[in-house]
């Protein structure tokens, strides 16, 4: 409680207890003699996160021999930097460094120019324009004269990255998430693609209608806020916070309520609504990432989204194992992977290419 007050408590003990002061009366009663105000109810249970005031956490994994091993190898890892036998070694002589485009966010022109984002100065000069690009937004809400033509932003795995459309739109980009947009929204409707995760807050327009096209399905907005994830092509979400969103799909069509989520799958060629857990689907937005009995394999893709490492399951009957855990996008990998050792039994190891395999 001392910290929450202070204002340097974690993202994820900030949760667990908000949960406490929510569901225990004895906590509630410290809390509020402590911070000397009521604690007032929630407006919504699925907009909590988004406001910054998290819930209800699935699991809270302790594993202190994970933080020992992880300190222990920051530990190695300091003496090995101050070792004098590395002092000792001479510089090699610098050469050029290709870029490597897949590990930066980048946006590509309609003029097929490339921009590296999280390299670029605050300041973009595009054709003559000035474009603020600060603290990983680009702004493009204003008379944006870029190149004509459709414009992709790439967000690599283990970063994140929002955008202000030209129309005042907001896209802020998790990782492993493409967004293709027009320089310009013209026409009868605004019109975007996303492939991946992403969360919108569209300006409302009356007279131009905004549209998401997803793989299989596309999103109508009628001025929102919400939730997209299309990692899996086969199984999109649509998880709306506020607004309304209709959801197409084929000649299938759903109307979606606030704290609902349309989920479209290709297999069976579904398309329905069901409530959403706010802290599994929104939470990456704090930098708070949920399992919830999740499958190795989602596990695998995850891994790779958050730390750009491949993942691969050595017998793919381990993937009826399930895990669940809540964590910080700060989480070194290392912890990671004893949490999943220590709840599933499942082991694991890197082979000579730097894959992370599961045994």
């Amino acid at each position: 409680m001392t910290e929450k007050l202070a204002g340097i408590i974690s993202a994820a003990d900030d949760q667990w207890l908000e949960d406490l002061i929510e569901e225990d009366p004895v906590v509630r009663e410290k809390w509020e003699m402590l911070s000397g105000a009521p604690v007032p109810a929630p407006p919504a249970p699925w907009k909590e996160v988004i406001d910054f005031k998290p819930k209800k956490p699935l699991y809270k994994i302790l594993l202190p021999y994970a933080i020992a091993a992880a300190v222990l190898g920051a530990t190695a890892m300091a003496i090995w930097q101050v070792a004098p036998w590395k002092k000792s070694q001479p510089a090699a002589a610098s050469a050029p460094v290709a870029v490597n485009y897949a590990k930066h966010v980048t946006l590509q022109l309609a003029d097929k120019s490339v921009i590296l984002l999280d390299t670029a100065d605050a300041v973009l000069i595009i054709q003559g324009q000035q474009i603020s690009n600060k603290n990983n937004i680009l702004y493009l809400n204003t008379l944006s004269r870029l190149p004509a033509g459709q414009n992709t932003l790439q967000v690599p795995a283990g970063k994140k990255y929002d955008v202000v459309l030209p129309d005042g739109s907001l896209v802020s980009l998790n990782a492993a998430t493409t967004l293709s947009f027009p320089s310009k929204f013209e026409g009868r409707n605004r019109e975007i693609s996303v492939n991946g995760e992403a969360y919108l807050k569209i300006a409302p327009q009356a007279r131009q209608p905004f549209l998401v096209h997803l793989p299989h399905t596309t999103v109508e907005v009628l001025g929102t806020s919400f939730n997209i994830n299309s990692y899996d092509n086969s199984k999109i979400r649509v998880c709306l916070v506020d607004g309304k969103v209709k959801v197409k799909a084929g000649k299938k069509e759903v109307l979606v309520k606030p704290g609902q989520q349309a989920i479209f799958n290709e297999q069976t060629t579904s398309l329905r609504t069901q409530p959403f857990n706010a802290t599994v689907e929104l939470g990456w937005q704090k930098g708070l990432y949920s399992f919830s009995d999740t499958p190795l394999n989602e596990v695998c893709e995850s891994i790779f989204r958050w730390y750009g490492v491949k993942a691969v399951l050595d017998n793919q009957d381990l993937n009826k194992r399930k895990f669940s855990a809540l964590l910080e996008k700060s989480t070194p990998l290392s912890f990671l992977l004893e949490g999943v050792k220590a709840t599933t039994g499942t082991d694991y190891y890197f082979s000579a290419d730097s894959t992370l395999h599961f045994k």
